[in-house]
């Protein structure tokens, strides 16, 4: 990727301890995950960043070519060059993957990017607001704190849209709406996401052996 570089120095400097605990599936892949306990909830010692509950709303159809159709063509590429392939548990998991597409998205398409932490989930993915990136209906967006969002996952790369009996991190959901809106966390920038801390702790940085690992993709 024409980014990577620049993406890799900015966000080299950025540090914490620990990573996601489990993969999130493709929807409809049952796979190879286990069920989570459901006691394993999050309780942060620091609440710097507000805990929001997002609430999903429909935005009107615009049949334009919209910069969120760009980042989403974009996403599909990732994914047919098998960037999934390269997450690992607790190394280049969701959080360091979520911190490199923070930045590769703000460099490339010059819009603010969220990080989404969700501690019920145990998850994190991105964010992007609507009125930056297009309004459309083919996307789900979620409402927080008065603005709409579209939400990005990381680890399969994709803008989040509307399916029925999705499979995530070994529990089934009726939709990928029900997956996303829970509990969560928002943060501008990896630095501010570090310092969500507990006994679910996220990584939102990039090691040396993450940048061997991007190295290699392209």
């Amino acid at each position: 990727m024409k980014n990577t570089t620049i993406i890799i120095a900015v966000i080299l400097a950025m540090i914490m301890l620990s990573g996601c605990t489990e993969r999130p599936v493709n929807v409809n892949d049952p796979s190879g995950d286990k069920e989570q306990p459901a006691n394993t909830i999050y309780k942060p010692q620091y609440d710097k960043i507000q805990t929001l509950t997002p609430t999903p709303t429909p935005t009107p159809g615009i049949s334009e070519n919209l910069l969120i159709d760009n980042i989403s063509r974009d996403l599909k590429d990732f994914n047919e060059k098998g960037w999934d392939k390269l997450y690992e548990t607790n190394e280049f998991d969701c959080s360091r993957m979520t911190t490199f597409m923070w930045d590769y998205i703000r460099t490339k398409y010059r819009i603010p990017s969220k990080i989404i932490v969700a501690p019920n989930r145990e998850h994190a993915w991105l964010a992007v607001r609507v009125r930056d990136a297009g309004d459309t209906d083919r996307y789900l967006n979620w409402t927080v704190k008065g603005a709409d969002y579209y939400f990005i996952e990381s680890t399969v790369p994709r803008v989040v849209t509307f399916e029925r009996d999705v499979y995530f991190g070994g529990n089934w959901y009726d939709t990928t709406s029900d997956f996303y809106t829970t509990r969560i966390y928002m943060a501008d920038d990896p630095s501010q996401a570090n310092d969500l801390t507990g006994g679910w702790s996220t990584e939102f940085r990039l090691t040396k052996p993450d940048i061997d690992k991007l190295s290699t993709f392209e």
